[in-house]
């Protein structure tokens, strides 16, 4: 199945998937899914500040140490007191109960004199006073209180709530501008606590001066122990509490509504949301996937958090929250993730070249995201094809990579300008200018005129270097290297394309990779940081395990031979197939191959070399790479030699600052003397660097 027919697939699954998920949110199972918008409200509007009610006190009467009349009884002392104290108004939220048939206590008659006392419409005592609202708590089935109507239909009449009434009574225009005619209910959120005075105190002679102008609720039930409900913010409340809580909300003009075009909209932002949702994650990747995912949970849940603590509305999103993360999980399993796919088809495509197997590595290829390394490897396998006699398959390849990665853009790289005594052509490749030195020739940006890209081209006068009767040998050594070399297929090496010989020159064209070499950062004043260094080391390692395992060796691992490209943070190692010409590591023109200083113990001895060598010049790159400096130094070879094989350097933790203790662990085992001493393979030694940069 090719990329557009699985994101068709994916955009049917996913659409397939949300709608079913929209209509069991919104439709049989809604009361299950609810919970999600309770929950997101709970937490929400419990956190919302409260305000309280002002000049307001609660007068409690115990009903546990009197029987029934007898708590009658109290309320008629408490309101005849509240009268002689010039209270502003009284609310008598949950009176006792008084049988219809029953005659209303002769006190009674204070209900209707003195400051204006608010009772339940459908309590007998309403009979009496001029002032009732309903009272009428809508419990919702997991046992919290969140919604209030306002206004009741009574004998198709629409009447008051009781605190609606108590702020009506005041202001005929209360609840204006912000609800309209239809906006029969407010939302509770959390409750400012208001003072309670024992009725014992209430009897004495500061009352008066405590209490005139108040509002003043009274009734018989405890707090806590009397709690009517519990609201959003998980508080206990009573009848008088949520009475105060309410006429808080209203008389300050921050009640919590939710107006017909809020319901309109909690319909509609789903379904929106499910077809952006649809559209856009089945095409992305797993990281991706989880960004757009976060992105779309955090805003919904600002846009509620504005809309409630800013604009006192509810809104609830917590089904539409679900729903993007469920979209977003599902696509998050559709999708799997493409690093590791594409990362698994490199490995089996790089497999499948080493065997000569070329068309099942041309089609792991194509899996994977195109890039510079899929190119250079793409251009390999080209390559191979010519030289299976297959030049319709050759260009085959080529026309893919066209395709997929275009020519490249001329740039200031190409320039056409020749540097003097420098080859205009070796092999097939045009040479256009010289990009590097060394001590065995010349590097040389060049170009295969077939597909027009960049290659670099190093090469080498092999027969100025070597003696007659060595150089038939060092030829054959030589293509036998670069064809070593040429097997490796890794992301962190570069690939080597071809070999051969012209004019006395030897050459090996390889990958071209616009890089800094890490010897830049060994100057003390330009370091990387530890973190950086160990991580680049790291990686390095992870490469020479895999060209270990396909039974090459460097032999020449320094900061000149890692190119670090620091806007992407990748590493290549350059020159494989070059350091092993000879095994006496020398020419007839004196130049060593490879760098002393660089040397493992058994290199410098002229011993048969392990990959283990490299791991040991990879730990002195790393050391140049923390302090600026090599750990062996001295003025000729032969004290070199010495320090190499029997001194341990110092530690680089106690050269620079930030470098943890653990790092010169690593590095001791690295520079161990004895092979047997070091890690077992470069796998290892990364995931001890990998530890390093974890805590540096």
């Amino acid at each position: 199945m090719n990329k557009a027919d699985k994101q068709k697939r994916n955009r049917f699954i996913a659409l397939s998937f949300v709608s079913v998920l929209l209509l069991l949110m919104y439709g049989p199972l809604a009361q299950w899914f609810v919970s999600a918008d309770r929950l997101l409200y709970d937490q929400l509007a419990g956190g919302r500040p409260a305000v309280p009610l002002a000049n307001a006190y609660i007068v409690s009467i115990d009903p546990q140490r009197a029987d029934a009349s007898e708590v009658i009884d109290r309320y008629g002392e408490v309101l005849q007191k509240l009268q002689q104290s010039d209270v502003g108004r009284i609310v008598f939220s949950n009176p006792p109960d008084i049988a219809a048939a029953e005659e209303l206590p002769a006190w009674s008659a204070l209900l209707t004199s003195g400051a204006p006392v608010f009772v339940p419409a459908r309590h007998p005592l309403a009979r009496v006073s001029g002032n009732s609202g309903f009272v009428q708590l809508a419990v919702e089935n997991d046992g919290v209180l969140r919604r209030s109507d306002i206004w009741h239909l009574n004998g198709g009449v629409m009447s008051p709530s009781l605190p609606l009434a108590i702020a009506l009574a005041e202001s005929a225009t209360a609840t204006a501008p912000r609800m309209s005619g239809s906006d029969d209910s407010v939302y509770l959120s959390s409750y400012a606590e208001i003072p309670r005075i024992d009725v014992q105190d209430l009897m004495g002679a500061q009352a008066q001066d405590l209490l005139a102008g108040a509002t003043v609720f009274v009734d018989s039930d405890p707090a806590i122990v009397g709690a009517a409900a519990v609201i959003p913010s998980g508080q206990f409340v009573t009848h008088s509490e949520i009475t105060a809580a309410l006429l808080s909300d209203i008389e300050h003009n921050r009640m919590i509504i939710a107006p017909s075009w809020i319901r309109a909209l909690e319909y509609l932002l789903p379904a929106l949301l499910a077809i952006v949702a649809t559209l856009f994650m089945p095409d992305r990747n797993r990281k991706e996937i989880a960004v757009l995912t976060a992105t779309g949970v955090l805003g919904l849940l600002l846009f509620q958090a504005l809309m409630l603590m800013g604009l006192h509305l509810r809104i609830d999103l917590g089904r539409p929250i679900l729903m993007i993360i469920g979209v977003g999980a599902l696509s998050a399993y559709l999708v799997a993730d493409v690093k590791k796919v594409s990362s698994d088809a490199f490995k089996k495509g790089s497999d499948f070249l080493a065997a000569g197997r070329l068309e099942p590595a041309f089609a792991e290829f194509r899996r994977c995201n195109p890039s510079e390394t899929i190119a250079a490897v793409m251009y390999k396998l080209s390559l191979a094809f010519e030289q299976q006699a297959k030049p319709e398959r050759a260009e085959a390849v080529l026309e893919w990579m066209k395709r997929t990665h275009g020519s490249p853009k001329a740039d200031d790289t190409l320039s056409t300008k020749k540097l003097s005594g420098a080859p205009q052509r070796l092999g097939r490749y045009v040479i256009e200018k010289r990009i590097g030195r060394g001590a065995m020739g010349a590097v040389y940006l060049a170009k295969d005129p077939r597909i027009n890209r960049p290659v670099a081209l190093k090469a080498i006068p092999i027969e100025k270097e070597f003696e007659d009767e060595e150089l038939k040998e060092a030829r054959l050594r030589f293509y036998r290297e670069a064809e070593s070399a040429g097997r490796l297929t890794h992301p962190n090496i570069i690939t080597v394309f071809d070999a051969g010989e012209e004019k006395g020159l030897a050459y090996i064209a390889m990958e071209y990779v616009p890089g800094i070499p890490l010897r830049k950062f060994t100057d003390p004043n330009r370091l990387l940081a530890p973190k950086r260094a160990l991580e680049l080391a790291a990686t390095t390692a992870e490469a020479l395990d895999y060209a270990h395992n396909q039974g090459v060796i460097h032999r020449d691992i320094k900061p000149a031979n890692l190119l670090y490209n620091p806007k992407e943070g990748s590493l290549k190692i350059s020159d494989f197939g070059v350091a092993r010409m000879t095994d006496n590591n020398s020419t007839k023109t004196g130049i060593v191959l490879g760098t002393p200083m660089y040397m493992s113990p058994e290199q410098l001895s002229a011993e048969n070399l392990t990959g283990l060598s490299d791991l040991f010049s990879l730990g002195v790159t790393l050391y140049e790479l923390l302090v600026g400096e090599v750990p062996f130094k001295a003025s000729n070879i032969a004290v070199l030699m010495t320090k190499i094989t029997t001194e341990d350097p110092a530690h680089v933790s106690s050269r620079r600052a930030g470098i943890p203790p653990s790092v010169d662990a690593v590095l001791a085992k690295a520079l161990a003397k004895r092979p047997s001493d070091r890690f077992s393979c470069g796998a290892e030694m990364a995931i001890a660097l990998r530890n390093c940069a974890r805590v540096s």
